[in-house]
């Protein structure tokens, strides 16, 4: 930590700015992050000393750094202010041209961003500005979690009396998982409806929205098709299933396919059934498909009335903000809940099941790591960009990804390092991340594929020619349109194996460890999205590749 004191004098403004810099530069942080750090810390302090009752009070500056995170606080006597009275300094006037207005408003945004607090305590002003976030801090608290978790299941297994063991896990572990999740459903249909809509509202050009809309969900399909591909040569090269599993399917899986019985895989009724007959009941279904298609057009009608409506535009952006807010507020206790749902898991998960198909993990990881070499090649063949380059950049997401066993949740990580870490303008990652966490299942296809020919291998279930080609088609349907239900990916997985003739009651034999593969697909998920996204922007040009670069 350094620290130095200033006086409560305007001339004193550049010593400290010049304290700020010169420590940050010691510490190696970036040109734009110090340039984007001394504008806010500079209106910061003007502030604090106008609101100083004299010029004898002084200001205390620190620059704080711990595991990778950087961070300026400051603090002084004086009349409490606030972060608006900041935003103030750059405001402007409402006669102004609607299109400056918004051009302005989100150059306030860039300045200030989500990275300043401001608080008065006892009469003394305190403002925090983080610098840099390391991810090493989030990938501790969740490894940590993941470990914790499987441990204290572990234990309580083994050591613990099963009437108290089961009473924990299902009054407090259960409790807050479901809590958690539930969260996440409340959270996801706003999140994703008004971050489309913002990038579309925010999208000048809707002639190039409609090429860049075109070439994301070009790229989707392409990558879902490669998908379905790798995961049919990885079971081909090794083949898996041994027919004496038969003995061990049960009736254990009756309400996962109960809830599949009634989902019939259509192509038509997927593309019929994205319009909505009315607002409401998409958010409450969390249909996405339909969620998403209301965006495009609130974005689209927003970004045309702009020339008349600013503020419109400008509330669709502040809603976003709310919103994504909101979800950064939520995943903050994301490590709690991974600790929660890894000891439930241990706890309640059948091991005779983990023994019978331990083949089927394995495998499927396989097929979802060579997934990843082809998005690698991806970067080099299509974007001209070093995929190394790229994992290090997102790697944290991809953990958060692994960790959570959610895309949704994996949103606001996605998306931040879209931005600050792969240079992927706003525009471009807040509209394809959004929408291929609903319609890119790039990994629960490989692992799609290989279970059906697992289940149709222990059947004894010949699946060639035109068997095969349905149930390609199926799994895109499925990629695309994914059941809104709890355990969609078993849902799904009970829908295609009864499209081959296997009876939907052999999912029980992989229900007791489906977890451990959702993670896997998830992570796969994830970066397929993100690998489109940077192709497609790097198409368009609207990626930094001095920021790319520098990972």
């Amino acid at each position: 930590m350094k620290k130095t004191v200033l006086k409560a004098t305007l001339n004193e403004i550049p010593r400290g700015v010049e304290f700020i810099r010169n420590t940050l530069l010691e510490r190696k942080v970036s040109k734009r992050e110090i340039t984007s750090t001394l504008l806010t810390a500079e209106e910061a302090l003007a502030k604090m000393i106008e609101n100083c009752p004299d010029e004898s009070q002084t200001i205390q500056l620190q620059v704080r750094a711990f595991l990778g995170n950087i961070s300026i606080h400051m603090s002084a006597k004086g009349e409490k202010f606030e972060l608006a009275d900041l935003k103030g300094v750059y405001d402007f006037s409402e006669e102004e041209d609607a299109e400056i207005a918004v051009v302005k408003q989100n150059l306030i945004n860039k300045i200030l961003g989500d990275n300043i607090s401001i608080s008065s305590r006892r009469n003394v002003n305190v403002v925090d500005i983080k610098v840099k976030t390391s991810g090493y801090q989030q990938l501790i608290y969740t490894l940590s979690a993941l470990v914790l978790g499987l441990l204290v299941g572990l234990i309580m297994k083994l050591c613990v009396p099963a009437s108290v063991t089961d009473a924990i896990s299902g009054n407090i572990f259960e409790v807050v998982s479901t809590m958690f999740l539930n969260s996440l459903k409340m959270i996801v249909g706003p999140l994703v409806f008004f971050s489309i809509a913002s990038s579309i509202a925010d999208f000048g050009d809707l002639k190039a929205l409609g090429r860049m809309i075109g070439k994301v969900m070009g790229c989707y399909v392409f990558t879902s098709v490669l998908a379905i591909g790798v995961g049919y040569l990885v079971y081909h090269i090794i083949p898996i299933g041994d027919p004496s599993l038969v003995k061990a399917v049960d009736s254990a899986a009756a309400s996962t396919v109960k809830m599949g019985e009634a989902e019939m895989v259509s192509i038509k009724d997927t593309i019929v059934n994205i319009i909505p007959s009315d607002y409401i009941s998409p958010f409450l279904n969390a249909d996405m498909l339909q969620v998403i298609f209301m965006a495009v057009l609130l974005g689209i009608g927003a970004s045309q009335l702009s020339q008349r409506e600013g503020a419109l535009r400008r509330g669709i952006i502040s809603a976003n903000a709310v919103f994504s807010k909101i979800t950064a507020i939520i995943i903050s206790f994301m490590p709690v809940a991974i600790f929660c749902s890894m000891a439930k898991m241990v706890i309640t998960m059948d091991m005779k099941s983990l023994v019978k198909v331990a083949a089927w993990i394995p495998e499927c990881y396989l097929g979802l790591a060579l997934m990843v070499v082809v998005y690698l090649l991806l970067l080099i063949v299509v974007g001209r960009l070093n995929p190394i380059k790229f994992l290090k950049g997102f790697y944290p997401a991809m953990l958060t990804a692994f960790t959570s066993g959610s895309s949704n949740a994996t949103m606001p990580s996605s998306m931040k390092q879209c931005d600050e870490k792969l240079g992927i303008a706003k525009s471009i990652y807040s509209f394809s991340i959004p929408l291929g966490a609903t319609v890119n299942m790039d990994g629960c296809c490989i692992m799609q594929i290989i279970t059906v020919l697992f289940m149709a291998k222990i059947f004894g279930v010949s699946v060639t020619g035109s068997t095969l080609l349905t149930l390609i088609i199926a799994i895109l349907a499925l990629s695309i349109g994914t059941p809104g239900v709890p355990g969609s990916g078993l849902v799904s997985i009970s829908i295609l194996i009864s499209q081959i003739g296997v009876p939907v009651e052999a999912i029980s034999l992989i229900m007791g460890i489906y977890t451990f593969l959702d993670m896997g697909t998830t992570a796969a998920n994830v970066t397929g999205d993100a690998v489109v996204t940077t192709l497609v922007a790097k198409s368009e040009k609207m990626i930094d590749l001095e920021k790319y670069n520098a990972n």
